[in-house]
């Protein structure tokens, strides 16, 4: 009897644990098992008519982030949206899959040798201290990607290089178009300029208490103070060089430099170090750098400590809005050849500014306000009169004394050679596009808020280059690479539209 028992007890476990793993599977399967019915809870996307469920949609939109850091730009964008502005990776997700799908129908399915192959030349791989341990520490860890993760993107990387050049196949740019962009880019311009500095306008101007409260009354919601940030930091700086080492030893000390780098920072970096502790370990002379490390109390961005001044690379990354409290920077180049790395710990909020701290800044938008309007009716005004006693026969020089105004000569320039040693070239250059010979430009405003400026246009000249023929294929290749793009664009959009793609 008691045997018969456990023989029925034996079955009955091994059908429920049967049925157990059943259901499990149907849990936390990635397959829909149910075609996408609309109404799962659990189908965060559905393209081609399958659901694909949170686990398999996060690892698509970790994806993005890691194909950005790898230096995949063009793909990650295209596939993202060019012009989307938030951060909803699910655009980026569902668009993938649609590449997938199109790359297997038209048989493009990049083989193991060509991704092993690609993987180095990836963009990232081409800065000198990033090498395959910083890519899997810093890169492929954080965002939960295996070797295999990395091979499936850049797989899809390779797919959408190869689509992109099938589309565009046979493309050719048009001869005249490659003329008229040549043309353009070449044509030489004898020209003056004429300035009107907002600093002429803004000196006899009166801004009243009344103005300035008025002012704080109607903006009080965005009178904030500058958020600040705080970090602790490391410094390394590579051992000196004899001037007389040969080119090889040279470019040995910079590898044994990264590579030292690279080892400090993976302590530095990793998630459960004490970066100040670690800091302590590498602090002083060692083998391959030298290292020093401090804390920077929190400072706005405008106004960085004297550690940091000139280091605008270094900055542009510390008040980045992808950077989080408790995080730690990649090496960051400095001027000298060495590397900062800073660990992110402190973070002073912006609060309302009272009436007396907001004072100075309203008194000087205030200013702006008005020397800007002054100075900008008077170009206006200036140019009228100009345009005025030209039509009217005048040459330009006596043109402008009429107008009360002091042109300068600019060196002759063209499109591709802007005037040299000059501030403001590119506004100049683009100033003068579409205009002919005697003709005066619309009042163009200065950088920084320094005022406004015209430029009348004496003469265009075409000269012959001797390096027409190259700068020409130069700019065929440039404007099929544009169309081939375009094309592309289209043709995916169309493909993406089809594919039935619900959020």
């Amino acid at each position: 009897m008691l045997t018969q028992i456990r023989h029925i007890q034996k079955g009955v476990l091994i059908v429920v644990t049967i049925v157990i793993v059943i259901a499990f599977a149907f849990l936390y399967s990635d397959f829909d098992f149910v075609q996408g019915a609309v109404g799962r809870q659990d189908c965060v996307v559905k393209v081609y008519d399958r659901c694909y469920r949170q686990k398999e949609v996060q690892k698509l939109a970790s994806s993005y982030d890691v194909a950005m850091r790898l230096g995949m730009y063009d793909f990650a964008v295209v596939l993202f949206g060019e012009n989307r502005k938030d951060e909803d990776r699910t655009n980026f997700v569902m668009r993938t899959i649609i590449l997938r799908k199109e790359a297997e129908k038209l048989g493009i399915v990049p083989t193991a040798d060509e991704i092993k192959e690609a993987i180095p030349s990836l963009p990232v791989f081409q800065q000198a201290w990033v090498n395959a341990e910083f890519v899997e520490n810093n890169i492929l860890g954080p965002n939960g990607f295996t070797d295999g993760d990395l091979a499936q993107l850049v797989k899809d990387y390779l797919s959408f290089q190869k689509l992109q050049e099938l589309i565009g196949a046979g493309i050719a740019a048009v001869p005249s178009e490659t003329d008229l962009r040549y043309t353009k880019s070449s044509q030489r311009y004898t020209a003056s300029l004429v300035k009107f500095d907002r600093s002429e306008y803004s000196k006899d101007l009166k801004i009243t208490e009344k103005a300035i409260k008025a002012y704080f009354d109607e903006n009080t919601e965005t009178l904030l103070s500058d958020p600040k940030r705080g970090f602790h930091f490391v410094k390394f700086t590579p051992k000196a060089v004899n001037e007389e080492a040969t080119n090889e030893e040279k470019a040995k000390a910079e590898l044994a430099f990264a590579n030292a780098v690279n080892r400090a920072y993976s302590d530095l970096a990793d998630e459960d170090a004490d970066f100040v502790a670690v800091a302590g370990q590498y602090e002083g002379k060692k083998a391959d750098f030298t290292m020093k490390s401090g804390k920077l109390a929190a400072f706005p961005a405008a106004s960085p400590p004297e550690e940091l001044a000139g280091e605008d690379a270094a900055l542009q990354i510390l008040f980045s809005e992808v950077l989080q409290l408790g995080e730690v920077t990649v090496p960051v180049a400095t001027g000298d050849g060495g590397y900062y790395v800073f660990y992110y710990d402190t973070l002073d909020e912006p609060r309302p500014l009272t009436l007396k701290e907001a004072k100075p800044a309203i008194k000087t938008a205030l200013e702006s306000i008005e020397s800007n309007q002054a100075v900008s009716d008077a170009a206006s005004a200036a140019r009228a009169k100009l345009v005025e006693a030209l039509e009217a026969g005048k040459p330009f020089p006596a043109a402008a004394r009429e107008a009360g105004l002091k042109p300068e000569a600019l060196p002759n320039f063209s499109e591709s050679e802007p005037p040299a040693d000059f501030a403001e070239a590119g506004l100049v250059v683009s100033s003068v596009q579409g205009l002919g010979e005697k003709e005066v430009s619309p009042v163009i405003e200065r950088a920084g808020g320094d005022g406004f400026m015209l430029v009348y246009v004496d003469k265009i000249q075409l000269y012959k280059d001797e390096e027409e023929e190259n700068e020409k294929r130069t700019i065929t290749a440039s404007t099929e690479t544009g169309v081939k793009r375009l094309l592309f664009s289209a043709w995916f959009n169309q493909r993406a539209a089809e594919s039935d793609s619900v959020r």
